[in-house]
């Protein structure tokens, strides 16, 4: 599939620092707050995660290591979020919003009958939150699918959660994100601090794949003895890249004619040493790897040679020093909210996610692993044999 280029870096044209997100500033027929200088900030996260093969790699693997093997076994008796939900899906949910966006969000509505609440979980790249009140505090929320396209028929407002006593079928919203001192209405997530290096690392991969179409370097010039007219130079240049760009034509054969004894000249061009590009990617690597806290890169499926007896070794290593210093604080914070929501009908706070056993992924492939499992298959076929031989002697005498 061919990338349009042009577009591509019309994309990355983005200032890629988190917004200053001002207060003050409203729409002209609506009170929501601008994320961002176009109000698309979310949209700009998601295209550098989805965009990014390492930031794509290490989001979807944090994702996967909250969630670990699922929620713990909890009673039948549990209400679950609403009817057409599980927990376990809703919380999914909610894990995938915040390891993107750095919060999640929730619709709360009271049923008829004033007895129960229902939960439904909103995409928070489709929530806008409204201006602090005089109590200094955001009391509407709006929500809309498309927020580079709004008018007063695609935009729904709804209450906060808590700004007043829940009423029979009404909604309320949640916005769930950590506090954050200079963030005081949207959240930012952890890893915006590497927004340029992963901005780069998606530039140099079009920068790559442009590359390898004009076999990987501009290495000849080609000089016209003389001048001809910009259709003829337009109609040159287009019959040159036809015959000679891109991959299938590598190692094509180059011929040249020319007019009264003149011909044009082909000159060499020296190409771009590869190492600087190396040192590059290297260095891209290491700063979105450090920007997400990741504590290795093999846990984003960047094999290392760190002194470790085999890969799987270093993998569960990372994964410990991982698990302690990013996921449970992640998991912490999403299932305080979702057992918070257990309490609102009555429920204890039951609910816990179980650690992902990434020793199955690895399973047989350590070297301590398998050489306990040597010693123990050798202990125990000793014992056998001591056995046998006890029982031939008994016979024998």
């Amino acid at each position: 599939m061919d990338i349009d280029k042009h577009k591509a870096i019309a994309l990355k044209s983005y200032n890629m620092t988190p917004p200053d997100v001002d207060v003050k500033v409203r729409s002209s027929w609506k009170q929501w707050i601008p994320f961002g200088y176009a109000n698309d900030f979310t949209d700009t996260l998601y295209e550098l995660y989805s965009e990014s093969e390492l930031q794509s790699a290490i989001i979807n693997n944090q994702i996967k290591y909250t969630y670990g093997a699922g929620l713990k076994e909890y009673r039948s008796s549990i209400f679950q979020p609403n009817i057409t939900e599980r927990w376990e899906d809703f919380i999914q949910k909610c894990i995938t919003d915040y390891c993107i966006y750095g919060a999640f969000a929730v619709q709360v509505i009271l049923n008829e009958d004033g007895n129960r609440f229902s939960y439904f979980h909103t995409p928070v790249s489709q929530v806008r939150l409204g201006g602090f009140s005089e109590n200094n505090e955001i009391e509407t929320a709006y929500l809309c699918t498309n927020w580079k396209r709004t008018n007063n028929r695609n935009v729904v407002e709804i209450k906060m959660w808590g700004t007043e006593q829940p009423k029979k079928g009404e909604r309320y919203l949640m916005y769930c994100k950590p506090y954050d001192p200079k963030n005081l209405v949207y959240a930012i997530p952890k890893w915006a601090s590497c927004m340029n290096w992963i901005a780069a690392e998606i530039a140099l991969g079009v920068y790559y794949h442009t590359f390898i179409k004009n076999n990987f370097s501009a290495n000849l010039a080609i000089t016209f003895p003389n001048d001809v007219e910009e259709e003829k130079k337009a109609e040159l240049y287009q019959m040159l890249t036809d015959s000679f760009g891109g991959p299938d034509a590598a190692g094509s054969i180059l011929l040249l004619f020319g007019e009264n004894g003149t011909c044009p000249v082909a000159a060499p061009i020296e190409s771009v040493n590869a190492d600087v590009y190396n040192q590059v990617c290297d260095l891209i690597t290491k700063k979105i790897i450090t920007g997400n806290r990741l504590t290795s890169p093999v846990l984003a499926g960047i094999s290392t040679s760190d002194g470790f007896a085999s890969r799987a070794d270093e993998a569960l290593a990372a994964y410990s020093l991982y698990k302690l210093t990013v996921i449970d604080e992640i998991r912490s914070f999403i299932m305080n909210k979702i057992n918070y929501l257990l309490t609102l009908n009555g429920n204890p706070r039951c609910l816990t996610l179980q650690d992902y056993d990434l020793r199955k992924e690895y399973e047989g492939m350590t070297e301590s692993n398998d050489q306990k499992e040597k010693e123990q298959i050798d202990a125990d076929e000793d014992v056998k044999n001591k056995d046998e031989q006890i029982e031939e002697d008994n016979e024998q005498n």
